[in-house]
């Protein structure tokens, strides 16, 4: 290994780092027009241009030598300072003309001349040595990448025979590549629209994530990111993403100038438990015995280490940091190698890109310190097209088979997943070859597997088919064996304790159960995790005989894993990777009848179906229990059922579910709760959303017909059952899908779409349904959902033809005056049966005010409306109180929270409260009364005619002025049962004044509420002691304020 050349004198060294730190702030782009500078500086200058064979692949520090080498110290300096202010780079330029040297050039003379010629010729041979150096360096880097580009440019198909490979680039099909924390736009396109009308999916390249940008800081001003998560479901396409990047880097495509070496950790590997040093680890990498480690290292910034599959990596992580390891020399266990990387103890400057599966996110993301998490979202609509043409050799095969897979909705969308694509396009060409017409494709992914796994197979006589069947329960025992055990790879001892011989294995590897590694030849490995996990399904429903002739195969020497299903159940969720999560589904998928007849033809194996009793009283019993956001949740339940596809025993089982809470992240999680619904016509409730969210509601309404998310709440035992469906983040793109599934359920009368950007576009789609004969939606919430004046004609003429239709929640949407004023029309209309309306901060104003009011006085069917959280004024309520207070309004509750109002218009609202008996709730807090307005609104309470049960005026401005009236009030009306005044200074001597007049029998008040509001000792003595006098009194206030 070379050696580094003699270190120059301390002055030259320290000229040399000063111009090597500001040529390191160049970025690229700057960094070239530097270097075309350095070519072609002027020689009237007094400098040397550099040759471009010198400069082209020089780093910062090969320049800065360079430049001393050619020109000296201080012409070198000079020429930077020129080139930073010719390449506009006036930071660097001031920085260096404010940090510039004095140069001391006194003792050059002639005597000194022979000194100089041999210093030069010191200088230049240092230089040579230098560039020596560099170029065993270039040549290295350039042999490894050739190495790299051996290694990785080929992929082995899963069911590849000996010596079959597949070109990596002409198989590889781009990825969906998108920031975990995404905005609501950039989520609509990941989501699956349900119905018939799903199959339909828009790309969206503006939400994509490029490669070669996963590195690159969010903008000019942050740091450029040295972590980076790339998280995906199994099969998702993150192994292949990541030999992809190894290829393309190595091919000088991704990178460049960036990464000097790129090295590749399989974590499965790793997790074998050989002792290693990092060192040794980065040797394994390369194809020369004795790579130059040590010069690699020296520069840790300028190496990539990509860990794929860190789920799979065994061992512990929650070690003090004084086990971990800061010497890459140094032998250690791989867990505490890697986990010294990630957590920066080891090589810190170095840049990771890690692949896992979800599963695996909290035990890893306690080792990180500001990753960028990316998700691997697999394939587009486009690209699972490009997938088929790009694996059929013939065109007209690959067009024949996407067309089949297409009309398959289902598996076509789970075709975005690239494992199932493979296998999808696997058993279709395999049918393809064999001659046979193509059948109907399978749904979900048991299906698929066992379609697959069957035509691999398929026996030629009872002999072998038997054979068959015998290994195919020892890889089930195996496979059980290893889930319990969590261990995924298997030496051959493992194989023959389970009846599993090596000749046995080398048939499997043959077709694709079974992968042989490489680099671990007395390892193996189930091809995927979830084969794994199938087969350990299986292990469950194999008839005992079957089991027991395995054990008499092995003498008795193995413990099987016990095949109770109850124990299964019960462990459900508790591993710490989810290895029973998809053996359950896979349980669920495998019992269904037609399929188990399928496999006892193919397999000769017969498959149990007495668990069926047993799996569903699982479901009975959680989908009862009051926890279920611990594992199981109801959607997972949802994925065992969809598994399963049988309709009887999926409606049976979802009978148990009576009120349902779904969150749904993926296209998958919206197939599965489609198929769900479906099948059960008779839910009390439904609440589906995207993300954790829960609104406040900060509207007049009382805690009734509206609830929060995730709190929804059951009709009574006369009502009718209903559906809610609840933050779904729909679109306009959405909205069609879902309808269609939902319209189809003749039970469905409740419906939230509240907090998604359904937008005036989604609003037609909606007002359409609503038109629709079969529609019997009558509670309609829309609460944010990127609405305008433009959609209000729409929404107007589904009032006009919808008699159905009682209630409607149009607030915190941009409807304003017109809007308002183009909804009236409708309402007015004879056919419109609304009952409530919610127009809370609608951007109103008293220019509405005329229409609503003529509203007020010809609906016979409006008794709520609410629009607080607009400035209508005292204009417009007095406009809307001369229409209120007639005969034929029946408006029984009218919210005007924070709408501008002072005690002006005080006076209309008690002509109102004096004139209609029908008025029982008004909600007027947070508005400027003062104790005159209450003193007006008084005069009308104390009316006989006056039967208001629920009076708000908490925040109104009020004193211990207006006690006076309002006890007066408490014991004068007799229809008053509520009274909020929290948030007003009544003062201790004001409400001393209520808690003597509430303890008279003459006053019915039956809830006194005073929040955000001090007491001294005595009063809330006073309050107290009226609580225990009256019981059925509450008083609602603070307590223990002294």
């Amino acid at each position: 290994m070379p050696q580094d050349p003699d270190p120059l004198p301390m002055s030259m060294a320290s000229i040399r780092c000063k111009l090597a730190h500001y040529l390191e702030d160049l970025e690229d782009v700057d960094m070239k027009k530097f270097k075309m500078h350095l070519e072609d500086y002027p020689p009237q200058k007094g400098c040397m241009a550099i040759p471009r064979g010198q400069t082209e692949k020089a780093d910062h520090v090969d320049l800065a030598t360079l430049m001393i080498d050619f020109n000296g110290e201080e012409k070198a300096w000079a020429m930077a300072v020129w080139i930073f202010a010719a390449i506009n780079r006036r930071d660097l330029y001031e920085k260096a003309k404010r940090d510039e040297p004095e140069w001391d050039n006194a003792h050059v003379s002639v005597e000194c001349r022979e000194e100089s010629l041999e210093e030069e010729w010191m200088g230049l041979l240092g230089y040579l040595s230098r560039l020596s150096i560099c170029k065993k360096k270039e040549d290295y880097c350039t042999k490894y990448r050739k190495h790299v580009r051996s290694r990785f440019q080929c992929i082995k198909d899963r069911n590849a025979r000996l010596g079959e490979s597949v070109n990596l680039n002409k198989r590889y099909t781009r990825l969906r590549l998108v920031k975990e924390h995404q905005s609501q736009q950039e989520r609509e396109h990941e989501l699956l629209a349900i119905g018939r009308t799903s199959a339909k999916t828009r790309d969206s390249p503006v939400s994509s994530m490029n490669l070669d940008l996963l590195f690159e800081p969010e903008d000019p001003h942050t740091e450029h990111v040295h972590t980076v998560v790339l998280q995906g479901s199994a099969g998702i396409g993150k192994t292949i993403l990541a030999r992809k990047i190894m290829l393309d880097w190595a091919s000088e495509k991704l990178y460049k100038g960036k990464f000097d070496y790129l090295f590749y950790i399989h974590c499965r590997e790793v997790s074998l438990g050989t002792r290693r040093s990092l060192g040794d680890l980065m040797v394994s990498c390369c194809a020369d015995p004795n790579p130059p480690i040590c010069k690699i290292v020296r520069r840790p910034s300028r190496i990539l280490f990509l860990m794929d599959g860190f789920d799979e990596l065994q061992g512990a992580f929650d070690e003090h940091t004084e086990a971990l390891c800061t010497d890459w020399r140094k032998v250690e266990r791989g867990d505490i190698l890697l986990s010294s990387l990630i957590r920066k103890r080891l090589l810190p400057e170095a840049s990771l890109l890690i692949t896992t599966r979800p599963v695996a996110l909290e035990k890893l993301q306690h080792l990180l310190d500001h990753p960028r998490h990316v998700e691997v979202l697999g394939f587009s609509e486009a690209k699972k097209k490009e997938y088929f043409f790009k694996y059929f050799s013939d065109e007209q095969q690959a067009r024949e088979a996407f067309r089949l897979t297409q009309e398959n909705e289902v598996l076509f969308t789970m075709c975005f997943i690239p494992l199932v694509c493979w296998i999808v396009c696997t058993g279709l060409k395999q049918q393809m070859d064999s001659g046979k017409s193509l059948a109907q494709t399978s749904k979900t992914t048991t299906a698929v597997y066992i379609f697959f796994l069957s035509s691999l197979l398929q026996s030629q006589g009872g002999n072998q088919k038997h054979h068959i069947s015998a290994n195919l329960r020892g890889l089930c025992s195996l496979a059980a064996d290893g889930i319990w055990n969590q261990k995924i790879l298997f030496e051959e001892s493992d194989l023959r304790n389970h009846g599993l011989q090596k000749a046995d294995v080398s048939a499997f590897l043959r077709v694709n159960l079974f992968q042989k590694e490489v680099d671990c030849e007395t390892f193996y490995n189930f091809i995927h995790m979830t084969f794994q996990e199938f087969f350990a399904a299986m292990y469950y429903l194999l008839e005992e005989e079957e089991q027991q002739g395995m054990k008499n195969m092995q003498g008795g020497h193995l413990e099987l894993p016990k095949r109770d299903v109850t124990v299964l159940l019960e462990n459900y969720g508790k591993f710490e990777k989810g290895y029973l999560i998809f053996v359950v589904r896979f349980l669920f998928g495998l019992i269904n009848k037609e399929r188990t007849s399928y496999l006892e033809k193919k397999l000769c194996c017969k498959i149990s179906q007495q668990i069926r009793l047993e799996l569903l009283k699982w479901i009975e019993a959680k989908a009862k229990a009051k926890m279920l956001q611990t594992q199981p949740s109801q959607l997972e339940l949802f994925y065992c059922l969809y598994e399963m596809q049988e309709e009887d025993f999926v409606q049976r089982a979802m009978g148990h579910f009576p009120k349902i809470k779904i969150n749904l992240s993926t296209r998958m999680d919206h197939v599965v709760s489609s198929f769900c619904i479906q099948n059960y016509c008779s839910m009390e409730s439904l609440s589906l959303r995207l993300f954790l969210y829960s609104p406040k509601e900060e509207e007049e309404e009382e805690n009734v017909g509206h609830c929060l998310v995730g709190q929804c709440d059951l009709p009574g035992p006369h009502t009718a059952p209903s559906h809610r469906l609840v933050n779904c983040d729909l679109t306009p793109t959405f909205c069609w899908g879902l309808l269609s599934v939902l319209s189809t359920n003749q039970s469905l009368t409740e419906l939230n779409l509240s907090d998604n950007n359904l937008g005036d576009t989604g609003m037609e789609v909606l007002c359409k349904v609503l038109q629709s004969p079969g529609c019997n939606i009558q509670r309609l919430w829309l609460r944010r959902c990127c609405l305008s004046h433009h959609c209000c004609f729409t929404i107007s003429s589904a009032l006009r033809s919808n008699q159905i239709l009682v209630e409607l929640d149009l607030s915190h949407n941009a409807l304003v005056d017109s809007g308002v004023r183009l909804l009236c029309v409708g309402l007015r209309h004879a056919f419109c049966k609304l009952q409530k309306l919610w127009l809370v901060n609608c951007g109103l104003t008293s220019a509405c005010c005329v229409d609503l009011a003529s509203v007020l006085s010809t609906s016979q069917s409006l008794t709520r409306l609410y629009l607080g959280e607009n400035a209508l004024g005292d204009t417009g309520v007095g406009i809307l109180c001369e229409k209120a207070k007639h005969l034929q309004c029946n408006l029984q509750k009218l919210g005007l929270v924070n709408s501008g109002l002072t005690s002006a218009c005080c006076s209309a609202l008690s002509s109102v409260l004096s004139a209609n008996q029908n008025l029982t709730h008004l909600y007027l807090r947070s508005n400027a009364l003062g104790d005159m307005g209450v003193k007006l609104l008084c005069k009308g309470l104390l009316h006989p005619k006056c039967k208001l049960q629920f009076l708000e005026l908490d925040n109104c401005s009020l004193t211990s002025h207006c006690c006076w009236d309002l006890s007066t009030l408490l014991t004068s009306n007799r229809s008053l049962r509520q009274l909020s005044l929290g948030d007003n200074d009544l003062g201790d001597l004001g409400v001393m004044m209520f808690c003597e007049v509430l303890k008279q029998q003459t006053c019915f008040l039956k809830c006194l509420q005073l929040c955000k509001m001090c007491f001294n000792y005595a009063t809330i003595c006073a309050l107290e002691t009226l609580q225990e006098e009256k019981p059925e009194l509450t008083v609602v206030f603070e307590p223990s304020q002294w």
